[in-house]
């Protein structure tokens, strides 16, 4: 006697009618989301003996086969019921990769891959080539436009995920575009370099554009890691409903429970390569990388290297070798010593030390001996004059003044080493021939 195979894949619309039934699902996973219990679509749960069985999508677009799911009201709302425990569901991933093999990359020991399987993945694999998801692009804000203590949609590149924190992990993301300048409005703790709590490695910096902002998201809930594993550096992806922040002059987001994570097509990652805006060669007395640098300078400041072109202070940081000669347009965050009267050594020597920033990075430099003389140009023992020029640089009457907007000035910084063992751990930056001009 011949046995009837009535294994078959329900629609997902259809799926919705299916109330105490078994059913078996194939799709592709366009969106990923955080635990809440809300939006659209047929949401699974996976009911597991041990978390290493649930699954682990490695990356948005892959494709999940569900066979023998039980679709239940949980919460009153239909949901498709995975249950490794108690029943004969399963569950298996694949890429969904077109031309890649039919062998998953996770699944339950149960689960048995059938022709009709392949079938499907062949077609949903080769549909994924010419789908066209509808995101609603326009509502996507870049990230020169987001706006202190608002949510928005960001389509964006990933340049670099880490966890430097205790059990905190940052998702670092790139749109091309420079975040805008925020107010200082901190009076007297020192401003950090970075969101994270130390600056990334030198090998790890080499992999970020030198052009355009980075954002951090930071993520620290539990839903939050567990959703993040399948994205990866180098990925273009669309976040929905992300929360802007400020925090010490540093923009960072987070995720909200609404938050989710969108598939993208790789096609629409052309506009995401950091080396189609490079630009043009110098010499190699300077920085080989010139860059359009977006904010012109004040004029507040003078330098001796006028010919010299301009680049970012994350060119600075990624330089190919320790020491250099640069000209960049910054931002004065913070000086110490504040007290103009503290401004000399031990050996009557001027020195002081200044966080730069622009739109790329921020970096300690510092103005010692006859390099600070020309800086402010006025006698030593003239405070009132030294005090207005600060006061010009920081962009405040008072340096104690806050909100603060320092005004954007060129000026030429070398990098040095202070330990011949160590030269790329010891790297320093310097001011040089860099004054502030008469008002």
């Amino acid at each position: 006697m011949e046995i009837r195979d009535d294994y078959k894949f329900l629609r997902i619309q259809d799926a919705f009618k299916a109330l105490h039934l078994h059913i078996n699902l194939i799709g592709v996973i366009v969106e990923l989301g955080f635990s809440t219990g809300s939006g659209s679509g047929l949401p699974v749960k996976f009911v597991a003996r041990i978390t290493q069985t649930l699954p682990r999508v490695e990356s948005i677009g892959d494709i999940i086969l569900l066979s023998r799911v039980k679709i239940v009201l949980i919460n009153r709302k239909i949901t498709a019921l995975c249950n490794e425990t108690s029943s004969s569901s399963t569950f298996a991933l694949f890429h969904g990769k077109h031309g890649v093999d039919f062998v998953p990359y996770q699944s339950l020991p149960k689960f048995l891959i059938r022709e009709q399987d392949k079938s499907f993945l062949s077609n949903l694999r080769e549909w994924l080539i010419t789908y066209k998801f509808e995101d609603g692009s326009c509502c996507f804000t870049p990230l020169k436009d987001i706006k202190e203590g608002e949510c928005s949609n960001l389509s964006c590149l990933i340049v670099h995920i880490s966890k430097v924190y205790k059990d905190r992990w940052y998702i670092y993301v790139w749109d091309g575009t420079e975040l805008p300048p925020c107010n200082i409005l901190v009076k007297s703790e020192r401003l950090p370099l970075c969101v994270e709590p130390e600056m990334l490695p030198t090998y790890i910096l080499r992999k970020f554009p030198t052009f355009g902002s980075v954002l951090r998201i930071i993520v620290d809930r539990v839903s939050e890691k567990q959703a993040i594993h399948c994205l990866q550096p180098g990925q273009h992806v669309k976040f929905l409903n992300i929360f802007f922040q400020v925090n010490m002059g540093l923009w960072n987001a987070t995720f909200t429970p609404s938050t989710k994570m969108q598939y993208t097509m790789n096609r629409e990652m052309q506009g995401f390569s950091p080396q189609s805006m490079s630009g043009e060669k110098f010499s190699s007395t300077w920085n080989p990388i010139t860059r359009c640098i977006s904010h012109s300078h004040s004029g507040i400041t003078g330098v001796a290297h006028e010919d010299a072109p301009f680049v970012s202070l994350m060119d600075i940081l990624t330089y190919h070798s320790v020491t250099a000669k640069f000209r960049c347009v910054v931002r004065f965050i913070q000086v110490y010593p504040r007290d103009v009267r503290k401004l000399r050594d031990s050996n009557g020597k001027f020195k002081l030390l200044a966080i730069l920033e622009d739109a790329t990075a921020r970096i300690h430099a510092s103005l010692y001996a006859d390099e600070g003389e020309k800086f402010f140009g006025c006698d030593q023992s003239d405070e009132e004059a030294i005090v207005k020029k600060m006061n010009r640089l920081l962009g405040g009457e008072e340096m104690e003044q806050v909100p603060r907007n320092p005004p954007w000035v060129q000026c030429c910084l070398f990098s040095f080493y202070k330990h011949k063992m160590d030269q790329w751990g010891s790297r320093r930056f310097r001011i040089f021939d860099t004054w502030i001009n008469a008002s």
